[in-house]
């Protein structure tokens, strides 16, 4: 039960500690602060919840990803300034003293914890997809993938498993950046980026992502841990997990991570929290953008305000 003045740590550590997220994990991050209700020390003491659960062993990831630069004509990759554009969470956790960042056109990494330079200190030149990149590494460390009041449209572990399992319809391209180093120097920088085929950035057909699809697979196999934390659905499962169930369903159909044709936008449907989109918001290149949010109660989630 949350006190007037909001969630307090104390009931924040309860609740992610239903998860039985172990001392010395390794914890991805996926989140929607909002839909946890009034926090006692907002997104700072969300950080601090789920790092006193992992302990001074363990490491917390979230994804800084930045899509503003897809946008510029002649991009400078900045990891030290470069806003992140997953949420406050993910902004407050990149902007502490002790985070580290990798660098990535888009798909970059904070992460605080004693594995932080492992997970972030990856070729920049790499697909951040591939195995050898910061996605492969969390996988080498038995990642625990947690979705705070998302559903797993939020989910980027599963554009890793799409990688993993070599999915026709989207693509590794080349991009030639520059970067700007820690001590002000910019430098250029080859990268790859990992996009749908498509040219206008969509799949093809009347197919549209839809990985509620593999999250309800693992939560019927008992890979899923779920919990409330204030108004927010919690889901953690092991990133190998989702990996492993990837390359034996995808062998068999690799659309098992879309809609069937013709039912584009069609999500499958939860059986844990009540979910709706969230209201659209641009991201960084100026594209509308929504994702799906799980709550206990509809009737208690606070919407912004309408433009």
């Amino acid at each position: 039960m949350a006190t007037s003045a909001g969630v307090t740590r104390g009931e924040l550590i309860a609740g992610f500690g239903k998860l039985g997220i172990q001392p010395g994990a390794v914890v991805l991050l996926h989140s929607a602060m909002r839909t946890v209700g009034r926090i006692e020390g907002g997104a700072e003491a969300v950080i601090d919840a789920l790092l006193e659960i992992v302990g001074p062993t363990g490491t917390l990831v979230v994804p800084t990803y930045t899509f503003a630069h897809e946008a510029e004509e002649d991009p400078i990759i900045d990891p030290a300034q470069d806003k992140a554009e997953m949420g406050i969470i993910t902004e407050t956790a990149r902007r502490r003293p002790n985070a580290l960042r990798s660098t990535a056109f888009r798909h970059s990494f904070s992460a605080i914890g004693p594995r932080a330079e492992v997970i972030t200190r990856t070729d920049p030149a790499l697909c951040a997809f591939d195995p050898r990149s910061t996605f492969g590494v969390m996988l080498a460390l038995n990642t625990q993938v947690v979705l705070l009041g998302v559903t797993y449209t939020s989910s980027t572990s599963h554009h890793f498993a799409e990688f993993m399992s070599e999915v026709p319809y989207r693509q590794t391209i080349p991009k030639q950046v520059k970067v700007r180093l820690a001590d002000g120097t910019v430098v250029p920088q080859a990268m790859t980026d990992y996009q749908p085929k498509s040219s206008g950035g969509s799949y093809y057909g009347t197919r549209s992502p839809d990985f509620n699809r593999l999250g309800m697979m693992l939560e019927k196999q008992g890979s899923v841990a779920k919990t409330f934390v204030g108004n927010a659905a919690v889901r953690k499962f092991p990133m190998r997990d989702l990996i492993d169930l990837t390359l034996v369903e995808a062998a068999r159909d690799y659309n098992i991570f879309r809609t069937a044709e013709g039912a584009a936008g069609s999500l499958t449907e939860l059986d844990f929290g009540q979910c709706l989109m969230c209201p659209q918001f641009p991201d960084g290149a100026g594209r509308p953008n929504r994702v799906q949010w799980c709550v206990q109660d509809l009737g208690k989630l606070e919407l912004p305000a309408s433009s």
